[in-house]
């Protein structure tokens, strides 16, 4: 696992402490992180990769939310269900294994 600053870990704990995650927490989750590319942006300007990835990201997450409300609408057996759930696993855990390798060559 990546190592985060201590102000994110504690985020990210008191977020998952009770198992689940609101809408409030993930606002507030997507604010600072938010905030931490504006220190980014005033580093190294406002078009570059890192912020092509703040954009992509927004755009996953849009295409994640979208996709659920699909699959929702499409009334899907609990074994559809599971199978949409799986491939989205896959996906997220695509992106945090990749995010882990690419941070270890920073």
């Amino acid at each position: 696992m990546t190592p985060v600053s201590k102000t994110l870990e504690h985020m990210l704990l008191d977020i998952y402490k009770d198992g689940s995650v609101s809408v409030f927490e993930y606002q507030q989750l997507r604010d600072n992180a938010d905030e931490r590319m504006a220190v980014i942006i005033r580093e190294f300007g406002q078009h570059n990769n890192l912020t092509a990835f703040q954009k992509a990201m927004d755009v996953a997450l849009q295409l994640l939310q979208l996709s659920v409300i699909d699959a929702k609408k499409a009334k899907l057996s609990d074994t559809g269900e599971t199978i949409v759930k799986d491939a989205i696993i896959a996906q997220v855990e695509y992106l945090r294994v990749g995010s882990d390798l690419a941070l270890h060559l920073l």
